[in-house]
């Protein structure tokens, strides 16, 4: 990891960022269409969430996404309110690396397992800010894991779509994801029955508006 070095005049400092803004939740393997458009596509429609945990704004301009590989998928803009929530979709990714005139591969993330890392930018110096490894569990179709609760070091599957009742961790919640929104479950996060599960997902069905 580089020491990064940031001018005294700066808005913000490497501290706050490093301690604000964290990946909150990662979905690796769409099976629906999660950007809206109209089509489900593997990569469109993946996405990573980051939520900034601090009590102030943070400016986001200096972050970058990775995968495991090299180069990055995403960097940011704008300012995230304190306790916000921000969603990457692969089509903005895809649509940022045709702006930066690279490969447009989207965000990339392995449906076997993968790492997403999020990193702060300076100059040619560059730290990294958060990281999350995820198993292939983790990664199945339209299966998210998150923090609970936001910002958290505690890691959860939301599965209300695709139901995991192994004992390998991080364990299903019998909740649906989360996208750009709080990871807040209505239900205790313990092992539930498939029947469970279908009651669960068909009540948010009918309560969605």
């Amino acid at each position: 990891m580089w020491v990064l070095g940031i001018a005294t005049s700066a808005p913000w400092s490497a501290e706050m960022c490093l301690g604000q803004v964290r990946i909150n939740e990662i979905l690796a393997d769409p099976a629906r269409d999660w950007d809206g458009d109209g089509t489900t596509n593997f990569k469109d429609d993946e996405w990573v969430e980051i939520v900034n945990v601090g009590t102030s704004p943070v400016v986001l301009d200096s972050l970058r996404l990775s995968d495991a590989g090299n180069g990055f998928r995403f960097g940011f803009s704008g300012t995230l309110a304190a306790g916000a929530q921000l969603l990457v979709l692969g089509s903005t990714s895809v649509a940022w690396e045709t702006a930066a005139g690279t490969s447009t591969v989207g965000l990339s993330l392995n449906n076997a397992g993968d790492t997403v890392r999020l990193w702060q930018l300076s100059g040619s110096d560059t730290v990294l800010v958060d990281e999350y490894t995820y198993a292939v569990h983790e990664g199945t179709d339209d299966r998210s894991t998150g923090r609970v609760p936001d910002g958290s070091d505690t890691w959860m599957v939301f599965d209300a779509l695709n139901p995991y009742s192994a004992a390998t961790p991080p364990l299903g919640t019998g909740c649906p994801p989360t996208p750009g929104g709080p990871n807040a479950c209505p239900t205790a996060v313990e092992g539930r029955t498939w029947t469970h599960v279908k009651s669960l997902f068909q009540r948010e069905v009918e309560q969605a508006p």
